[in-house]
């Protein structure tokens, strides 16, 4: 469901304008979005010149339904209402450009607040008053599920809804823009989907592409249909297991292909446009449209900023970047007689085909990179199933999971260490891994697992069987954890792409998350950084370390714990009871630091500050 003209729509809707907005006791650069003009019927100039351009809008895209419009007809008046949507929304675009003629932030602020609260409601209202549920919400439109296999009553369900919303407003109108039967979607306007269209009465699938690899100019033509291949697969709605094996064998095929040069050499083609003079690229070594840029002015051809260069990388880098870019040649030079010149199949089902292909099996069980470069023949030694995006949350602010407290120990410690201890008297190591802790059957636990006694931890050799003191306990343990807050702070950075050959870096880039590449020059790789050990691994690791000696849920755990025998559970609880006073010095060690930790406290200071600005100067 989408919003027409929405910015335009509200300006109108709500009567903002330089004429009608009192700003006068609110600062450019203040946060204070200002009121509503009370008079909404005596309209500004914005509103109505806005009124004018959606109107005309309206009339050309009434000509572009008709069903005798010929398809010249109907591609030049998309393009006359493309123009007459820009113009409109550009008008807003003014509003919050501070180098515009006509800049002024509050109006621009005022109509972005009024954008995000329609949509706020109009989420509630799906969900309320039509039990309908959101699942994803941009900014114009709400995707929402109907839950619905018949089509008849998902148009149905979709006319109610936005016969709802428009009766709330008197010149903003929500319309139905696409039925999805299928939906891949993998960020903010990054998304595949099967829509569905009428014509002549038969409801026919298409495939709609928006933002993804496929889509952007640097991949090959080979690229883009193996994305559109596998696309198919992932949407046809089959069962899982099958299309992941479909996958797989797609794959294989492909890599077997490639390398026996039945794919035409067009189709390894890769379009790079100039940022600048190719002469004024620092780095451009590494650079294949900079490398073939120079080639072709050497040979007389003018060649200047903005241009796109067109080239197939030829030979073989052995992942090399100078030597891929050196390799770099015109498509009429490969295709020329007696040239010699084959495209490199490792650097393209490295570079072109596996990257793309691992962003849209990610959301898909049953495969994983590595996987997935085996079945293109790579060096699987490459790649890796990387857990530093797992590891922190800086970039997946999107994804929505469930309150850390309501994950199951089992799963939100399952990445974190046991307590390392070693032996005074035999000097062997040993580890603890809680007080409910019970290996498996056929476990054989090595180093070996501590044994609680009623008079504490003791060592678990045979040839010792020792007490361990409560203050070997405690040194050992505070060690433990100044190792995991040192690997915490030395801020060791990973790259997402499993196929980055940066590795483990600490160079952090100025552009946020963005990976710096092998050159360290911000290129050469499109993945982003997150920290291989974040605050929230470490926080983790603490609670865990923490819950190893809290003797009471231990005794909950024990409690409903299945697999353990009943003579067993018991004595395990005696022996917790027995160490309570013990284990309480450690569990305490653990707990002043978790106390100390932010990751466990929201600044409420932080989140409402700005509000709490603003009423001290109302205040004064």
């Amino acid at each position: 469901m989408d919003f027409n003209s929405l910015y335009p729509s509200i300006i109108q809707e709500y009567n903002i304008c330089f004429t009608t907005i009192e700003r006068s006791g609110i600062d450019e650069d203040d946060d204070k979005v200002p009121d509503v003009p009370e008079n909404v019927n005596d309209k500004g100039i914005l509103p109505r010149l806005i009124s004018t351009l959606v109107a005309r809008r309206r009339e050309v895209k009434k000509l572009m339904k008709a069903k005798d419009a010929t398809e010249d007809q109907k591609a030049t008046w998309d393009v006359k209402q493309m123009a007459l949507k820009l113009t409109a929304n550009s008008m807003y675009g003014c509003l919050g450009y501070t180098k515009s003629r006509f800049y002024a932030r509050p109006l621009a602020a005022l109509t972005t607040s009024k954008g995000r609260k329609i949509l706020r409601d109009t989420k509630a209202l799906a969900e309320g008053q039509h039990a309908l549920r959101v699942i994803y919400g941009d900014t114009d439109s709400v995707m929402v599920n109907t839950n619905q296999d018949n089509i008849i009553e998902a148009l149905k369900m979709a006319k109610d809804f936005q016969k709802t919303v428009n009766e709330k407003y008197t010149l903003l109108e929500i319309e139905l823009d696409h039925i999805f039967r299928r939906l891949l979607l993998h960020a903010k306007k990054k998304y595949a989907a099967i829509t569905m269209t009428e014509s002549d009465g038969v409801w026919k699938e298409k495939m709609d592409v928006k933002g993804l690899d496929m889509k952007r100019r640097e991949y090959c033509q080979l690229s883009k249909e193996t994305s559109e291949d596998l696309l198919k697969h992932l949407l046809s709605g089959d069962d899982p297991e099958k299309v992941v094996q479909e996958i797989h064998e797609y794959l294989r095929a492909l890599s077997a292909r490639m390398r026996d040069g039945a794919i035409p050499s067009h189709k390894y083609t890769i379009y790079t446009q100039l940022g600048k003079d190719p002469k004024d690229y620092p780095a451009g070594g590494s650079m294949a449209s900079v490398q073939v840029a120079l080639k072709m002015i050497a040979k007389g051809k003018p060649v200047r900023a903005k241009d796109v260069m067109s080239f197939v990388i030829c030979g073989t880098s052995n992942g090399s970047a100078e030597t891929a870019a050196k390799n770099a040649q015109t498509l009429d030079e490969v295709l020329a007689k007696d040239s010699g010149l084959l495209p490199d199949i490792d650097y393209y089902l490295h570079k072109q085909i596996l990257p793309p292909v691992e962003r849209l099996c990610a959301p898909i069980s049953g495969t994983n990179v590595t996987l997935l470069a085996e079945c293109l023949g790579l060096d699987t030694t490459k790649y890796r199933v990387s857990n530093a995006a797992a590891s922190s949350c800086a970039h997946n602010s999107n994804e929505i999971t469930t309150l850390e407290s309501q994950i199951p120990d089992h799963i939100r410690f399952n990445a974190c260490e046991p307590l390392s201890l070693l032996c005074l008297s035999c000097r062997q190591p040993f580890q603890f891994r809680g007080l409910a802790h019970t290996p498996l059957p056929d476990e054989t636990p090595s180093p070996p697992l501590a044994i609680v006694t009623n008079n504490g931890l003791c060592c678990p050799h045979s040839s010792c069987s020792k007490p361990i003191t409560t203050l070997t306990l405690s040194a050992q343990l505070q060690t433990q954890i100044r190792q995991h807050t040192s690997r915490y702070y030395a801020a060791w950075l990973q790259c997402d792409d499993a196929a980055c050959t940066v590795g483990r870096t600490r160079q952090m880039s100025v552009y946020g998350h963005r990976c710096l590449g092998p050159k360290g020059l911000a290129y050469g790789c499109s993945g982003r950084m997150a920290f291989e050990y974040s605050e929230k691994a470490l926080y983790n690791q603490l609670l865990f370390l923490q819950s190893m000696f809290d003797v009471e849920k231990a005794i909950e755990r024990l409690d409903g714990k299945s697999g353990v025998k009943v003579e067993e559970g018991e004595k395990r609880k005696v022996l917790a009871g027995m160490n309570r006073e013990r284990f309480a010095v450690l569990e305490g060690i653990v707990k002043g630091l978790l106390e100390r930790s932010g990751w466990g406290w929201v600044s409420m200071g932080g989140l409402f500050g700005f509000a709490l600005r603003a009423g001290a100067t109302t205040v004064i």
